[in-house]
C-alpha cells in the first residue's frame, strides 16, 4: 500500500462495500427464510436489505477504521516513518578500445535494454576508473609451501570465489593472466577486490607482485600500490596498481608451471602478463603454528561498484522553491528516499544551497551555526527554522542528492546491464559480472506496525540480545541476525577440557560474560545454498551497532556456522497422474521433489512457511514432509529420511566446526526425526539427495 511520502496511512481493514453486504445477505434469505421467494428489486424486504446495507457500509468505513487509524497517527506523531527503499548494487567490467585506455568517471549511468512493460533500470558507478581493452584470459592459483613441492591450479572458471589457505612459512598466488594482444599496458591498473574472509593471522601480509623474467612467481617483483581501498583485503573496494614498462612487464608461459598430472593444464605457447596477488605467512620462531586464510570473493579488473541511486541535480541543482516570511519553511526534493551511503556520513552527498551558498545539515542548533537546515531522508522534506534561521526572503533553494531510483527491481540478472545512458570516449562495452543485490522497496506497512514497538523499547540502543538482533536487522542487506547471550559449560569436560563454570568456547566463539556474539546472513538468493556476508557488511552492522552498545560490552560479529543436511526419499507416482497429463513423468517428478528440498532447506527461503531458517532452529521430519510431499493427485511419499553431514565447512584455523572440540554434542550417524543444532548453527542443505521411486 502506498502512503504519503513514507508515511504510514491506515489499511482497509474490511474491504466489503454495500454490493458485496446485499450479495451476503441475499444469500442467506434460503437459509433463514424459505417461503421468501420474490428477491427482485422491487420486493419491500430486498429494498430494506438494500436499506441496511448502505448503514453497515457506513458503520464498517468508521467503527473498524478508529483503532487502526489512532495507530497510525500515533506513529506519524513520533515520526516513525516506513523504511526506505534501498538501491541494488552490481559490479561493471569496461572495455575499452584495442590498444588504448579509457577514463570512466564517477557517477557515469549504465542500464539495462528495459522493454515495452519495464523502463530500463539505471546504475551509477561509485568511483573513477581506468578501464583497459584487455580482459583476463585465465586465473591461477600457485602455492610455494615451505618444506614442500609448488603447485598449480587452474581456478579460471571457479564460481564461488578463490581460497588461498598458506601455512606457516608459505606463500600463496593468485595469478591473473591477461591476453598476450595485450602489448601496450597502461600506466595503472585498476582491480576490483572483495574477500569472503579477510587474511587472518598476525604475520599475513598481502601484496602485489608482476610477472618479470623467469617462470618462477616466488621471484617476481612486488608492484607500487597507489591506492587501496580495500585497506589490505579487509573490505571490498578499488586497488589501483602502478604497472612497470613493457619489457619489465614479461609475458611467462604458464605450461612451465607445477600443475597436477591428472587436472587440465595451459596449452604450451600461450605466454601471458601476469599481476599477482601475494599472501605471506612469517611464522615468528615462539608463535604456534597457524595457517593463514584469506577467501577472495571478485578480483576482477577495469571494474567499479555501482547502484540504482543516481545523482538528482547532477548537470544542473535541482530547483526546490523561493524562501518566504514563514519562520518554519518545508521545501519537498523532487525524488525520494534520499540515498543513505556507507561510512560515518551517509548523507554528506547531500548539498542543500540558498542562492548557491551551501547550509550543512544538522540535527540539533548548534553555536555558530545559523545557516544549518534540517533533511527528512525518508520523505524528502528539507526544513528551514527547527535548527537554525530560515533563508532571506526571496532566495532561491536549490539542492545536489542522490536518491534511491529502484529497490528490488534492481536485483538484475549478469550480462543485462549493457547500455550506457551516456557517452564515455573510448569505451566500447560494458557489462555486469554478478547479479545485482540488495535492492528491496519500502518497507510494508504492516512491518512497520509490528516494529514500531520494537524501536521504541530500543530507543536506539544494544542492551539486551533482542535490541541487538533487532538494531542489526535493520541494516541493509541482513536478513538473519542471531545474538548469542553469554554461556558457561555446566558441568565438567571429558579429561579436563574445560571445568564447571568456564565460557563456551565452541565454533570459536567466546561465550564470556561481557561478550556479545552476533550471527548475521544475508540474502543472495536461491542459487547461494550457504549465503555468508561479504566482508563490507560485516563491517557495516559493526558500524551501526559500535555507537549504540554498553561500553563494556565486547562486539563479535560472525559469518553463521552451517550444519549441512542430506535427505534420502522414496517417491510414488500414480500411473493414472500421468496418463491425465497431471504429471510429467517419474524422472520430472524426482527432480521436482529434489527442487522442492533443496528450497526448504535453503537458509533464508525455506523454513515451514518459507520464511527462512533462524538460527538455532532445529529440523523436524514432519515439517520437511509437509512442505516437500507431491500434490495428492500425483503421488505420495513412500519414506522420507535426512541426516546431518559429518563433514561441515572449516572455520579460519583449519579445524572442524562440529567435532566433539568445536560443539557441545556429537552428531548421529543415522538417520532420525529431527536434525539437532545447537545456538549457533543454522541449517543449509548439503546438496545430496538421493530419490528413488516407481510408478504404481
Amino acid at each position: 500500500m502506498s502512503g504519503d511520502r513514507g508515511r504510514p496511512v491506515p489499511p482497509n481493514l474490511d474491504d466489503r462495500r454495500w454490493a458485496d453486504l446485499v450479495e451476503e445477505a441475499t444469500e442467506l434469505i434460503g437459509h433463514y427464510a424459505p417461503q421468501w421467494t420474490d428477491r427482485s428489486p422491487g420486493d419491500p424486504g430486498i429494498a430494506l436489505v438494500e436499506l441496511f446495507a448502505w448503514l453497515v457500509e457506513g458503520l464498517i468505513y468508521r467503527l473498524n477504521q478508529v483503532p487502526e487509524k489512532n495507530y497510525v497517527a500515533f506513529l506519524n506523531l513520533l515520526g516513525i516513518t516506513r523504511l526506505p527503499a534501498t538501491p541494488a548494487r552490481t559490479l561493471l567490467t569496461f572495455t575499452a578500445q584495442t590498444g588504448q585506455t579509457a577514463l570512466v568517471p564517477a557517477g557515469t549511468r549504465v542500464q539495462t535494454m528495459g522493454s515495452e512493460s519495464q523502463a530500463p533500470v539505471v546504475f551509477q558507478t561509485e568511483a573513477e576508473l581506468l578501464a583497459l581493452s584487455a580482459g583476463l584470459s585465465m586465473i591461477v592459483r600457485y602455492d610455494a609451501p615451505p618444506a614442500a613441492a609448488a603447485t598449480a591450479a587452474d581456478v579460471t572458471n571457479t564460481a564461488a570465489g578463490y581460497e588461498l589457505r598458506v601455512p606457516d612459512g608459505g606463500t600463496g598466488y593468485l595469478l591473473l593472466g591477461f591476453d598476450p594482444a595485450f602489448t601496450q599496458p597502461a600506466e595503472r591498473l585498476e582491480l576490483y577486490a572483495e574477500p569472503d574472509q579477510a587474511a587472518t593471522g598476525e604475520t599475513a601480509t598481502v601484496s602485489w607482485v608482476f610477472s618479470a623474467a623467469g617462470t618462477d612467481p616466488a621471484n617476481w617483483p612486488a608492484l607500487t600500490v597507489e591506492r587501496d581501498t580495500t585497506h589490505g583485503l579487509t573490505q571490498g573496494g578499488q586497488v589501483r596498481l602502478k604497472l612497470p614498462a613493457t619489457p619489465q612487464w614479461a609475458a611467462v608461459d604458464p605450461a612451465g608451471w607445477p600443475f597436477p598430472p591428472a587436472g587440465p593444464s595451459p596449452e604450451p605457447g600461450r605466454a601471458r602478463r601476469w599481476v599477482g596477488l601475494k599472501l605471506r605467512n612469517e611464522k615468528e620462531p615462539d608463535d604456534p603454528a597457524r595457517d593463514a586464510l584469506v577467501e577472495v570473493r571478485h578480483l576482477l579488473p577495469s571494474t567499479v561498484s555501482a547502484t540504482t541511486a543516481p545523482t538528482a541535480g547532477r548537470d544542473a541543482p535541482e530547483v526546490l522553491g523561493t524562501a518566504g516570511r514563514a519562520p518554519r519553511q518545508v521545501f519537498e526534493l523532487r525524488n525520494r528516499p534520499v540515498y543513505r551511503q556507507p561510512g560515518l556520513s551517509p548523507y554528506g552527498h547531500v548539498k542543500v544551497m540558498v542562492d548557491d551558498e551551501v547550509w550543512v545539515l544538522a540535527e540539533e542548533r548548534a553555536e555558530g551555526r545559523d545557516k544549518a537546515v534540517r533533511l527528512d531522508p525518508v520523505t524528502g522534506e528539507v526544513i528551514f527554522g527547527d535548527v537554525g534561521a530560515v533563508p532571506p526572503q526571496g532566495a532561491s533553494i536549490t539542492a545536489v542528492y542522490r536518491h534511491v531510483a529502484a529497490g528490488a527491481v534492481g536485483n538484475v540478472r549478469p550480462g543485462t546491464v549493457t547500455t550506457l545512458a551516456e557517452g564515455v570516449p573510448g569505451i566500447v562495452s560494458v557489462s555486469n559480472p554478478v547479479p545485482g543485490a540488495g535492492g528491496a522497496d519500502e518497507e510494508p506497512i504492516e512491518e512497520a506496525k509490528t516494529r514500531a514497538p520494537l524501536l521504541l523499547r530500543t530507543r536506539d540502543r544494544a542492551i539486551t540480545v533482542e535490541d541487538y538482533e533487532f538494531l542489526a536487522r535493520q541494516v541493509p542487506g541482513v536478513r538473519i541476525a542471531r545474538c548469542l547471550a553469554p554461556r558457561a559449560q555446566d558441568k565438567d569436560g571429558p579429561g579436563g577440557r574445560w571445568l564447571k563454570g568456564d565460557p563456551w568456547t565452541f565454533a570459536s566463539i567466546s561465550r564470556a560474560p561481557g561478550h556479545v556474539n552476533l550471527i548475521v546472513v544475508p540474502d543472495l538468493g536461491l542459487a547461494d545454498p550457504q549465503p555468508k556476508p561479504p566482508v563490507s557488511l560485516v563491517q557495516d552492522v559493526i558500524a551501526a551497532l559500535d555507537p549504540r552498545r554498553e561500553v563494556t560490552a565486547l562486539l563479535q560479529v560472525h559469518v553463521p556456522r552451517y550444519l549441512p543436511v542430506e535427505v534420502t526419499a522414496e517417491l510414488r507416482i500414480f500411473k493414472r497422474a500421468i496418463d491425465m497429463q497431471l504429471a510429467g513423468g517419474l524422472a520430472a517428478e524426482k527432480e521436482r521433489l529434489k527442487e522442492r528440498i533443496a528450497k526448504f532447506l535453503h537458509p533464508v527461503h525455506g523454513g515451514p512457511g518459507g520464511r527462512g531458517w533462524q538460527v538455532g532452529q532445529s529440523l523436524y521430519l514432519p515439517d520437511m514432509y509437509q512442505a516437500v510431499q507431491p500434490d495428492g493427485e500425483i503421488g505420495y511419499l513412500a519414506d522420507l529420511r535426512m541426516r546431518p553431514v559429518q563433514t561441515p565447512p572449516y572455520h579460519p584455523a583449519g579445524e572442524a566446526w562440529n567435532n566433539d572440540v568445536h560443539r557441545p554434542f556429537r552428531l548421529p550417524d543415522t538417520h532420525g526425526p529431527q536434525v539437532r543444532v545447537t545456538d549457533y548453527e543454522l541449517i543449509c542443505f548439503s546438496g545430496v539427495c538421493e530419490v528413488t521411486g516407481v510408478e504404481e
